[in-house]
């Protein structure tokens, strides 16, 4: 039976300390993807093939068991991630039975834990100036989603937004440390977050909001930053979270590690939590900017079957804990001899890698 975000994130539960949910029952876990990738690399000539046979990456993903998709939206009109690029991705996974929902990056370029630039359009405008363009932006671009097809409605408001968001971010040298955030950066995200809320809620009343994160190995940070955006009046539906295990950051490999840290979180704000990102390698051998992220989780190898068997075990456990909603798998699309080709579902050929199964048998 076709399970439909609409239906899996139509209430909020409530979730005690203990990580108990109250209210209806659960909802079976939902598997997406990000994917936003595919309409560049079929441009560019790319197949993608499940068995040899060459497939529509949107539908093949659905036959697969995939039910939802995240958008990546920024400020531009024109280009990759602009606004028509967005439409049509989400024309594209609806078509195949997904449901898409938006990441509004506030940004014409990547934004992340690392940076989060602010949009050109926006430099020369006041703090107060740039709260108002925030608010008409969101109203209006999902005003245009709305009408080219989007059904959902589900809405992150940025990417991995620990620091800060739309320009407001700490230096290379700054304290990044919760107290120095409260103190600078994070009253004046909360304000732009709020900003685009209202925005969004004036083209859609029936919007639900996720922030996402990536300090998935730091329940405190994540427990501070909540409670702050909370306490600030930014509403939350669900809290998201990224999960690169291999990467090493904070020495975070176990999945249990980070099952503990959703639990805190979810016992501490009441919300439920998607897994916005994830992704696990299937070799040793690549270079570029992720080269670093080869810490194999313990049990897991390095090979297409080591990442087929961690995909399973970390959906099936997602699947059990009650917290987790959903879990998207960042670009599984992307292959090639580039930076991801360990990450991608597909290898350097578009041949569907065994982690495939792991997916639709968990799907089924």
């Amino acid at each position: 039976m076709k399970i439909l975000i609409a239906c899996l994130f139509a209430f909020v539960p409530v979730i005690t300390a203990a990580g108990c949910r109250s209210g209806p029952p659960r909802q079976p876990l939902l598997v997406g993807v990000d994917a936003n990738y595919s309409l560049e690399m079929e441009r560019a000539g790319a197949k993608w093939k499940w068995d040899g046979r060459e497939t529509d990456l949107f539908q093949g993903m659905a036959a697969m068991g995939v039910r939802g998709f995240r958008v990546r939206l920024w400020t531009t009109d024109d280009g990759p991630y602009g606004r028509r690029y967005a439409a049509e991705v989400i024309k594209r996974a609806a078509a195949a039975g997904l449901e898409p929902y938006p990441v509004i990056f506030l940004s014409d370029d990547w934004a992340d834990m690392l940076k989060q630039p602010l949009p050109a359009a926006w430099k020369d405008l006041s703090f107060e100036e740039r709260t108002a363009a925030v608010k008409d932006y969101s109203r209006e671009i999902v005003a245009y989603l709305r009408n080219e097809g989007l059904r959902g409605h589900i809405y992150a408001i940025g990417n991995e937004i620990d620091f800060g968001i739309c320009g407001e971010y700490p230096g290379d040298e700054a304290d990044k440390n919760p107290a120095a955030l409260r103190e600078r950066y994070w009253p004046r995200s909360a304000e732009l977050i709020k900003a685009s809320q209202a925005g969004v809620l004036k083209s859609d009343p029936e919007a639900r909001f996720m922030l996402h994160i990536a300090h998935w190995w730091d329940a405190d940070f994540c427990e501070a930053f909540f409670h702050f955006m909370i306490g600030r009046g930014v509403r939350v539906d669900y809290a998201g979270l990224s999960y690169f295990p291999s990467s090493g950051i904070g020495g975070s490999l176990e999945t249990d590690q980070f099952g503990d840290v959703v639990s805190r979180l979810a016992g501490a704000i009441g919300r439920p939590v998607v897994v916005a990102e994830t992704a696990y390698p299937s070799t040793a051998d690549f270079a570029g900017q992720f080269a670093g992220w080869k810490h194999e989780a313990p049990g897991y190898s390095l090979t297409p079957e080591g990442q087929r068997r961690w995909l399973a075990d970390f959906l099936s456990f997602c699947a059990s804990h009650p917290a987790i909603q959903a879990v998207y798998y960042w670009s599984p699309e992307w292959y090639g001899e580039g930076m991801w080709k360990a990450f991608a579902l597909f290898d350097p050929e578009g041949e569907a890698k065994p982690s495939w199964e792991a997916i639709a048998g968990f799907s089924l």
